[in-house]
């Protein structure tokens, strides 16, 4: 992916707010990715724990208003993401990038890296540097999505924004198929929980908003000048599928896992198995 796409992306809060918002209203069985962290991790509330990729903060927000008394970091590129941790009472919130932790070795006892690490053009070496910081005995729990995760709406956005010629969207880079084989090479033993579900919605609106949501992933920036036209051609697209499809829903399969592992005490990568 375009790394000023991905800049793009996460310059401000609000498309990945309407997107996790979106997530929790319209999935089609209830889902509560914290919590599935959360449950892999088995923290005990008073690890040192940095998010990795932390985004608007707020898994690390949860944590703090639910008595978690370690210390809590928040790493991201985006500096507005770094100001939304910061403003997290309890939370401290770092520039830094995946593949080059700003942190010495063996520094947190927890270590989670969520929905994030297919950004990376190398996610190997991104899991190199979450077992070098991470201490020995400590946990780290990265979450990917399945393959082709919502493809009915990623097709709509992907052509609109290819009618204006823009570009064909983000290209993952490790998914749930490809990360396990990954993280055993660098962990060795990994536990996997695994989610299927599906985004469904019955009338255009949300849907609109959540494809307005990716616009930036497929080359469609805040300030491009023909993302009000993008948008009123992909929202008349979307009524006439409601308008001709009277009584159905729009469903797009989604699903992602939990990948979890336990840093050894050797210090030295183990050779992989699961």
């Amino acid at each position: 992916m375009c790394s000023y796409r991905l800049d793009a992306e996460y310059a401000e809060p609000t498309p990945l707010k309407v997107r996790i918002d979106t997530h929790e209203r319209y999935s089609e069985f209830p889902d509560d990715p914290t919590a599935n962290v959360l449950t892999a991790l088995e923290l005990t509330g008073t690890e040192h724990l940095a998010d990795i990729g932390c985004g608007d903060a707020r898994f690390l927000a949860h944590l703090a208003d639910n008595g978690h008394r370690g210390p809590l970091v928040g790493i991201d590129t985006s500096p507005a993401m770094v100001a939304a941790a910061n403003g997290v009472p309890g939370v401290r919130g770092v520039f830094g990038s995946a593949d080059r932790i700003p942190f010495d070795d063996n520094s947190f006892d927890a270590l989670t890296a969520r929905h994030m690490l297919y950004h990376l053009a190398n996610p190997l070496a991104a899991l190199r540097e979450f077992r070098r910081t991470t201490k020995p005995g400590g946990t780290v729990a990265v979450v990917v999505n399945h393959p082709g995760t919502y493809p009915y709406t990623t097709e709509l956005v992907a052509a609109h924004a290819a009618t204006y010629g823009l570009g064909v969207g983000e290209a993952m880079t490790v998914d749930s198929d490809t990360l396990p084989e990954l993280m055993s090479e660098v962990f060795g033993k990994v536990r996997i929980q695994r989610s299927d579900n599906a985004l469904v919605f019955d009338t255009p609106d949300p849907l609109v908003r959540f494809a307005e949501a990716l616009f930036t992933f497929y080359g469609v920036t805040p300030n491009h000048p023909r993302r009000r036209a993008i948008l009123n051609d992909l929202r008349e697209d979307v009524e006439d599928w409601f308008t001709h499809h009277p009584g159905k829903t729009w469903r797009d399969p989604k699903g992602y896992i939990v990948a979890t592992a336990v840093v050894d005490h050797q210090g030295s990568a183990p050779s992989a198995s699961t």
